[in-house]
């Protein structure tokens, strides 16, 4: 028995799925935290370029985090009915399409048209990517390739934002969109040459059961506290890496360049946070970890505050801290995650969906509310990071409490088709 899909390609039900070349997925995953990285040392020079103020040239990362957020709740279920290739295909044209108007743009509009092209395409590549692995491999080949991906995905945002950089200090702006647009091109070509179909059980477009499903959710208020916990700890990181390259350039009056390199450390210590968790779980259990990690992040983020009112060394005072936040993030947001998949386990597809859009949403929501605020001093990053840092431990706590009396809940739940996993931005991007 055979199905056609939408890319011409003949899916087989009876033979044995092959799994795509592990680098690929990881090139897949990769190519939207990329795009995501590589642009944010060089938003006060956008901000010259167009002759526009900081509030104005924000919507180029905000409506990114808004283009995933979105994409977060559709894939998946797209996926399910019509193929991971033709989908994952369509995504990555349209983050083609992106990156070839944000190279010609002439206003910030067309711009952040472009940007918003970019997040829906790359998103593709965020979700199916999981969804694939998930398709092809049992639970000890899919540990060994989420492992690939997972190391990707710290590594691409950590060295992304150099690159940006110093493309921008050595050719120009657009370069980055140029490199994006080549990258974009190898990947699209790569998927069609090697990736085959993977859905070999296709679901139909159920939506009225996904809006049950996400309904149940939301009515849980452990799943709520957990998921706002982990997208407010993700809020603070995005936020201060939407914010530190105009405050570096304009009241530091440092080169691009600078963020590129200092962003370097806060990724390294978050690599140690994950490692020390992925160690130590069985030892000291997930919800001491999930504690310590908050205490971690809320302590630093108090040091930044003391620091940053110092006037003293600014450009340490605003990345030690975040550093050491860290660390609390790579302990903390593994097991939040984990710990709110597990409320309603026959839902974990779109659990991991909700969660993550809650995350994008929240970190849109944290990068405007610094666009907003004035922007010649570091008062208004340290005020918006440490709230965020703040209202995730009171979060936490709270999950903490309500989940002593939310038991996983089985067979009451309604299946849901599921949109695929996605990082916890924390884990997105490394911080």
């Amino acid at each position: 028995m055979s199905l056609g899909n939408l890319s011409g390609q003949t899916v087989n039900l009876a033979e044995p799925r092959k799994p795509p070349p592990l680098a690929l997925l990881a090139a897949l995953t990769a190519l939207g935290f990329c795009a995501l990285h590589m642009v944010i040392p060089v938003l006060p020079l956008l901000a010259r370029v167009f002759d526009s103020d900081p509030l104005h040239v924000q919507p180029v990362i905000t409506l990114y985090f808004a283009g995933i957020a979105v994409g977060q709740l559709v894939y998946g279920p797209i996926s399910d009915r019509y193929g991971r290739r033709p989908v994952l295909l369509v995504g990555l044209a349209m983050f083609l399409a992106g990156s070839v108007l944000c190279v010609v743009a002439g206003s910030l509009w067309w711009l952040v048209v472009g940007r918003v092209l970019q997040a829906c395409g790359a998103c593709a590549g965020i979700v199916l990517g999981r969804a694939i692995i998930r398709d092809v491999h049992d639970r000890e080949g899919s540990a060994r390739a989420l492992a690939l991906v997972m190391m990707v995905m710290t590594l691409a945002p950590a060295i992304s934002p150099a690159i940006g950089a110093y493309l921008a200090e050595w050719v120009d702006w657009r370069a980055i969109f140029v490199l994006l647009a080549m990258l974009g091109v190898l990947v699209l070509a790569w998927t069609w040459a090697r990736l085959a179909e993977t859905n070999a059980s296709r679901a139909p477009l159920d939506l009225g059961g996904m809006a049950v499903s996400y309904f149940a959710l939301l009515r849980s208020p452990a799943f709520l506290a957990f998921g706002l916990c982990t997208a407010l700890t993700s809020a603070s990181w995005f936020t201060f890496t939407a914010a530190a390259p105009f405050l570096l350039s304009e009241v530091l009056h440092e080169p691009p360049s600078t963020y590129g390199l200092m962003i370097l450390l806060p990724m390294a210590t978050y690599m140690i946070g994950n490692g020390i968790a992925a160690r130590t779980t069985r030892r000291f259990g997930s919800m001491r970890l999930f504690v310590w990690g908050l205490t971690i992040s809320l302590c630093a983020g108090a040091l930044m505050a003391a620091w940053c009112l110092s006037g003293q060394g600014l450009v340490w005072a605003l990345f030690v801290p975040v550093a050491i936040a860290s660390i609390g993030s790579g302990l903390c947001q593994p097991p939040a995650m984990a710990a709110g998949l597990s409320i309603y386990p026959r839902m974990a597809g779109a659990a991991s969906g909700v969660i993550g859009f809650m995350q994008m949403t929240a970190s849109s929501v944290g990068t405007l509310a610094v666009g907003l605020l004035p922007q010649h001093s570091v008062i208004g990053t340290v005020a918006v990071v440490v709230a965020c840092m703040v209202l995730a431990m009171v979060a936490g706590l709270l999950a903490l409490r309500l989940s002593r009396s939310a038991l996983p809940v089985r067979a009451a739940a309604p299946l849901a088709v599921k949109p695929g996993p996605v990082p916890a931005p924390g884990n997105l991007s490394g911080g």
